[in-house]
């Protein structure tokens, strides 16, 4: 059977359901329609459609009940379009007035049972099976914008910290990517010229491990000259050098989606709902035909990473977006991969448990201050995404790391079809590329597929109040680097000093002050 292309309108009283066909003889008689619930099959031989929406639908069953009584009801109707090769069915609605929501999730409606939000009895959605201590989702439940917000400040962001077990290995090998699931992905496409990925041996490395290995080389890769010598352009350079380095220009640009989420902010009346968006003819094809269609039971441990590595993304996303001016590259899908933690290292956890933090490179710090609590792991993300963010693109400064966040933050604030838009446009970015598009295998096809299913509002709300609260608190004191100071003449080995981004600038400073004092410069 082939599932066709299709595309939904609606009205107060019907859903229509325009369904592409190509190249068969139509014959009305051959054509099946069935309505049950909330689910339409559709069937003309070779194409086989089934839909399963949020709401009831006229059954033929309620017709012939109702044909005695005054109530006017219809069957639904097939229509040939001959000049457009399409089948237009005309479903109508049970309840009169009731608006159908995500009619352009395609992958949402192709969904099987089990897939989709079973109704609960108190009228609320949910996954056939969830995990007890996990977030409910918004669905329709009538909740206020007063109680989302009070729900969203109150979800629970802290991770819960395990002492790892100290096991030999797994005969199944490592696991990574998407809930866990995958292994011998990224290894094989090493191979082929994978540099995006930066574990020395990802199908043999522990998420402990990964995380250690992780911040030793965010220490390694940061380059403290580069880093000093952004900084003194942008904040000393004459014009000729602002000009050729660009860094005023990127400060100003704000990519597409935030964009159009400060345009609709300005003008809405009720700006505390998520934005309003259409999803257009490609975007609707990718849901339908490059995302996957299946069952998601999601470990309790990974729920929450998958909200921390969509906001992962969204930084990368940004800082790509404004580093290249909107223009996508041959050099994207590198930049986004090399960003987040959760692709270049397959780092889900990015905390150190509590038994690898005593000796850690790193200092744990709790988002509360008080050491008894575990860490912030949105705090964690933002700190990980503006170190990376400092040792990788080509310009390396504070100011733009903390730009591409809050503009992270607006995508958050749009809600979660325009976050649905930006992880499209993400990949895409990998789906084309020759080697990197194994991220798309082992995480981006199901978080997407995933995300576009059960997405849930209230948490996107609390990731963005609970994302913005650790934003404002972090500065160049916040971030630090283990800088080389010394070499050990007997043993050769490097000496480190530990300096954050304030102290390098205010040395840098100094030093330019007192030679432009002497008249050396």
């Amino acid at each position: 059977m082939i599932t066709p292309k299709f595309e939904i309108t609606q009205n107060d009283t019907h859903l229509f359901v325009k369904v592409h066909i190509s190249s068969i003889r139509f014959s009305s008689n051959n054509v099946e329609v069935n309505v049950t619930g909330n689910v339409l099959i559709f069937h003309l031989a070779p194409y086989y459609l089934r839909l399963r929406f949020d709401k009831p639908l006229q059954e033929e069953s309620e017709i012939e009940e109702n044909s005695t009584d005054n109530t006017i009801t219809e069957k639904s109707i097939a229509k040939f379009l001959p000049g457009e090769e399409a089948i237009l069915l005309t479903v109508p609605k049970l309840n009169k007035g009731e608006v159908f929501e995500d009619l352009d999730l395609h992958s949402k409606l192709l969904a099987r049972i089990g897939e989709t939000n079973a109704s609960q009895p108190n009228g609320t959605k949910g996954p056939l099976i969830q995990e007890m201590d996990g977030p409910t989702t918004v669905g329709n439940t009538g909740d206020s914008l007063e109680n989302i917000e009070k729900m969203g400040k109150q979800f629970d962001w802290e991770i819960e910290q395990h002492v790892s077990e100290n096991d030999t290995g797994d005969i199944l090998g490592f696991k990574y990517g998407f809930n866990n699931g995958y292994n011998e992905f990224i290894g094989v496409s090493l191979s082929n010229g994978n540099d995006i990925n930066e574990l020395n041996d990802p199908e043999h490395t522990k998420a402990n491990n990964r995380v250690k290995e992780r911040m030793e080389k965010e220490n390694f890769k940061f380059d403290p000259e580069y880093y000093i010598s952004e900084y003194m352009t942008s904040k000393y350079g004459n014009e000729e050098d602002l000009a050729i380095n660009g860094i005023n220009e990127l400060m100003n640009y704000i990519p597409p989606l935030a964009k159009q989420y400060l345009k609709w902010y300005k003008k809405a009346e009720n700006n505390n709902e998520p934005m309003p968006i259409e999803f257009n003819e490609k975007e609707q094809n990718q849901m339908q035909n490059n995302l996957p269609k299946k069952e998601y039971f999601i470990d309790e441990k990974c729920l929450k990473s998958n909200y921390i590595t969509i906001l992962s993304l969204l930084f990368s996303y940004n800082f790509e977006q404004v580093e290249t001016e909107g223009i996508h590259t041959s050099e994207t899908s590198w930049t986004i991969g090399k960003l987040t933690p959760q692709i270049s290292f397959l780092d889900q956890q990015l905390i150190p448990d509590p038994e690898m933090a005593e000796n850690s490179i790193i200092e744990v710090v709790s988002s509360t201050g008080d050491n008894k609590t575990t860490p912030s792991i949105i705090k964690a993300a933002i700190e990980c995404g503006i170190k990376r963010s400092l040792s990788y693109p080509l310009h390396r400064n504070f100011k733009l790391s903390k730009r591409a966040w809050t503009n992270a933050y607006y995508l958050l604030r749009g809600g979660k079809r325009l976050v649905i838009k930006a992880l499209l446009d993400i990949h895409e970015c990998f789906r084309f590329h020759d080697i990197y598009y194994v991220y798309n295998k082992v995480l981006l096809d199901d978080l997407c597929s995933w995300f576009i299913s059960y997405g849930d509002e209230v948490v996107l709300r609390s990731l963005a109040i609970q994302m913005k609260e650790e934003l404002d608190a972090i500065s160049e004191e916040s971030i630090s680097f283990d800088c080389i100071a010394d070499v050990d003449l007997e043993t050769a080995e490097p000496i480190t000093e530990n300096l954050t981004l304030r102290e390098m600038e205010i040395l840098s400073e100094t030093e330019y002050l007192a030679q432009k004092e002497a008249g050396n410069m």
